[in-house]
């Protein structure tokens, strides 16, 4: 498998089940692919099942955060993300990092995902949206800057992120200091925001394990 075919299957899986545009993944390829690594599960040259691990830092900390997590829809259920995530968990102790960090989908990943040793990794966070929100035109890296615990990302990640945010309609906003990435329903919403996206780590370090960590917004 090429590289290139293999970024070709991987896009066109993502795009299946995530149903997202191909305009988006082709900004994933371009500016982050290359910093990822990406286990796979494939059978005669067919991806099945994949992962992308970003490398992020949480303090002194290094480690990678799991993104887009995806299986074939032909093929669930067959126990091919659990090899996926066993992949990542030996990259990540080859790398020498210190964590596993995702966002479950659904409240009901929450449980597949503590059988594989992640435990809730977040808080709960509620903010108003001001009628005259400032919209952020500095650098996207800003985004990053979150109170409490912070989760770096390469800059190239959080610019991803941006983009296709904006490509969705959302905006960048500034609202009671916090630099926030949102979509256009959240702007405009009535009765503020709440982070219901709580993230699940897998470490044994116990002070990450009890961390605070702001993950995104969605509507209350």
């Amino acid at each position: 498998m090429t590289v290139k075919d293999k970024e070709n299957q991987l896009s066109a899986l993502w795009q299946d089940v995530f149903d997202e545009d191909r305009e988006v993944t082709n900004l994933f390829f371009e500016n982050v692919y290359g910093i990822c690594e990406n286990p796979i599960i494939e059978n005669n040259g067919e991806i099945l099942s994949s992962a992308f691990l970003i490398p992020c830092e949480i303090g002194k900390y290094k480690g990678f955060y799991i993104y887009c997590a995806l299986t074939h829809k032909e093929h669930r259920g067959k126990g091919l993300m659990a090899n996926v995530l066993s992949y990542a968990d030996e990259i990540r102790q080859k790398s020498g990092f210190d964590f596993l960090l995702l966002v479950p989908a659904e409240k009901s990943l929450f449980n597949y995902y503590g059988k594989f040793g992640f435990v809730p990794f977040g808080y709960a966070y509620t903010a108003k949206i001001p009628e005259k929100y400032n919209e952020i035109r500095a650098k996207y890296s800003k985004a990053r800057k979150f109170s409490e615990t912070e989760v770096i990302f390469p800059d190239s990640v959080i610019d991803f992120w941006a983009e296709a945010t904006k490509h969705y309609g959302g905006k960048i906003i500034e609202t009671n200091g916090g630099i926030c990435l949102l979509g256009e329903k959240l702007l405009d919403a009535k009765n503020g925001v709440k982070n219901n996206g709580i993230a699940m780590i897998k470490t044994d370090i116990n002070m990450l394990k009890s961390a605070s960590c702001y993950v995104g917004v969605t509507l209350e």
